[in-house]
């Protein structure tokens, strides 16, 4: 088992680091050294096309192919020791690392082909929803591999955060009172958020219960990547792979389909409430059949789904560390978006009501 510290992240970071040429230079270094080591060399211009406030990712044109180059800020800093725990552990369908730098925020690839977006010229790879049933088995194929007290604690030992269950109503209480992102909130829905706290603020006990529920409904934590779409899985000869995992915390695996139904809904213009969607779900709940009933599991999935809210916004405060509000580009929201995602999620909920 890997014993290595995760990395202490660089400060500062966001754009004004990921464009400084001296952190370029020696980002570069690292990159050709690397590379050096196994025998490849850099044999043209990299190019910068990925510039995020919370990581940066560069192209490197190279001997024996092309290589991805990642840095990230201190929010996604564990990605890179949570994919030597995935080496460790031999996880499949992983876009796994060439090379983690052993004290920095820093991750080189190998170029990994076509994601599902781009498997359609027009960028519209996420309508194949038969793709998306095989990759949600994977998937959660994959969260079950990673079940487990001894990959618990080697992820957790990773630097991945800890967003189990138990721990979101006190982050839920935390943010609430967080008036920072509640200020970043755009003029024209401050309306709304103001509505949304309030209700927020009167639901806590719910919240609390279902969150208990949830952490005792059988189905144990795992990895839960928390921002799976069709742009961070690659498909090709190798077969699925996914990748991007700085969002990743160990958390109720279920929460995952939050953002991926989210995304999928947005690109295809289906409801949530389509037909295709309870097909999406009851394949990837399969891969617990064996745990619980179906009816519980489905129980289960929807509250992991509205209480995943709060993980999201964990996700982007993380994300957010270290930077000013004008460096957050049009981001700043995302914290408070996401609670006012969960109140609208608490209307015609059963499990809302019952202790609100």
């Amino acid at each position: 088992m890997t014993s290595r510290e995760p990395p202490t992240p660089e400060t500062p970071n966001g754009a004004r680091t990921w464009l400084d040429p001296r952190w370029r230079a020696e980002a570069l270094a690292w990159v050709e050294a690397t590379l050096a080591g196994l025998g490849r060399r850099v044999i043209g211009e990299v190019e910068h096309p990925h510039v995020r406030p919370w990581s940066t990712a560069m192209r490197v044109p190279a001997s024996g192919g092309d290589a991805w180059f990642k840095a990230s800020g201190p929010g996604p800093a564990h990605e890179g020791p949570l994919l030597e725990v995935f080496q460790e552990f031999c996880v499949a369908h992983v876009l796994l690392p060439l090379a983690v730098h052993p004290d920095r925020p820093w991750i080189l690839f190998e170029d990994g082909g076509l994601t599902m977006r781009a498997t359609r010229p027009d960028g519209t790879g996420d309508h194949d929803l038969v793709a998306w049933e095989r990759i949600l088995a994977e998937y959660a194929a994959l969260q079950r591999s990673l079940e487990g007290q001894a990959a618990g604690a080697a992820m957790l030992a990773a630097g991945t955060p800890d967003v189990r269950p138990e721990r979101l109503p006190d982050a839920l209480e935390r943010l609430l009172e967080a008036g920072e992102w509640w200020a970043l909130i755009h003029p024209e829905e401050r309306d709304a958020a103001d509505g949304a706290r309030i209700r927020l603020r009167a639901s806590v006990r719910a919240i609390r219960a279902a969150a208990g529920d949830l952490a005792g409904g059988g189905i144990a934590a795992t990895i839960q990547h928390d921002d799976l779409h069709g742009n961070n899985i690659l498909v090709g000869p190798a077969g699925d792979r996914i990748f991007d995992w700085g969002d990743a915390a160990v958390a109720h695996p279920f929460g995952t389909l939050t953002t991926t139904f989210n995304s999928i809904a947005d690109k295809t213009g289906l409801d949530l409430t389509d037909p295709a969607f309870v097909r999406l779900r009851d394949v990837y709940l399969e891969a617990w059949t064996n745990v619980l009933p179906q009816t519980a599991l489905i129980e289960l999935s929807v509250l992991a789904r509205d209480l995943a809210c709060i993980g999201k916004a964990l996700a982007w405060e993380r994300s957010f560390i270290g930077l000013e509000p004008d460096e957050m580009g049009d981001f700043g929201d995302s914290v408070a978006g996401w609670l006012m995602e969960l109140a609208d999620r608490l209307d015609g909920r059963a499990w809302a009501g019952r202790l609100g």
